[in-house]
């Protein structure tokens, strides 16, 4: 049986475009380097702790379908958080509270940080 060259582009095309998507470590990684950095006009410190994506990256495996659906939501919380305005610090820090609370599995957790 003979199989078509254009069946098999689209499969090419997805294991192309899956090598360039990055992972749950990445994008946690660069969410909390841009809070770091929309929260510099109001403190000196970044307010979410060190996160090495390579730790996260190793141990990701502990973590459950809820797990990467909870980071998800924590990695886009934390895109959609506007820089830090000193007058108006209380609600960036109350926004930034809304999206800690997108709670991982001790478990999770424990592997990744």
């Amino acid at each position: 049986m003979r199989k078509s060259g254009w069946m098999l582009a689209p499969l090419a095309a997805a294991v192309l475009l899956a090598g360039c998507r990055s992972t749950a470590c990445e994008d946690l990684a660069a969410a909390y380097a841009e809070v770091a950095r929309k929260s510099q006009p109001c403190v000196e410190q970044a307010p979410l702790p060190a996160f090495e994506a390579g730790r996260c990256e190793k141990n990701l495996q502990e973590c459950g379908g809820e797990d990467l659906a909870q980071l998800e939501a924590q990695v886009k919380c934390y895109q959609g958080l506007g820089t830090c305005n000193p007058e108006l610090q209380t609600a960036f820090f109350q926004a930034l509270t809304t999206c800690d609370s997108y709670a991982l599995s001790n478990t999770c957790e424990a592997a990744i940080f």
